[in-house]
């Protein structure tokens, strides 16, 4: 089953985190089978993941280039399939192999 939408909904509309949230736990779970996690440490404890989700953002965590290249090549497919398209202007990158999708930092 397919519905085209003709016209997206605004960010300020109350079903927009819903629907991200919706069409990102997919590819969410997708992310965590495939890709290795990274363990980030705070002074009280430590958590794996390979990326974060808030409400109309994804961050990708990877130990190396090559890993973060190929999850790069996943999530614009996935946006695309979805017609959502990163932000070049709001997205950042410390690694080259990302630089024609995000600013270099």
């Amino acid at each position: 089953m397919s519905k085209k939408i003709d016209r997206g909904i605004l960010k300020g509309n109350g079903l927009s985190p819903l629907l991200f949230v919706l069409c990102m736990d997919p590819f969410s779970r997708k992310l965590n089978e495939k890709y290795t996690k990274v363990t980030v440490q705070t002074d009280a404890e430590s958590h794996s993941t390979n990326h974060l989700l808030f409400i109309d953002d994804l961050k990708l965590l990877a130990e190396d280039g090559q890993t973060l290249e190929e999850m790069t090549e996943k999530v614009k497919k996935f946006m695309n399939n979805i017609v959502l398209k990163i932000n070049n202007e709001k997205s950042a990158t410390n690694d080259p192999c990302c630089e024609d999708t995000a600013t270099l930092l």
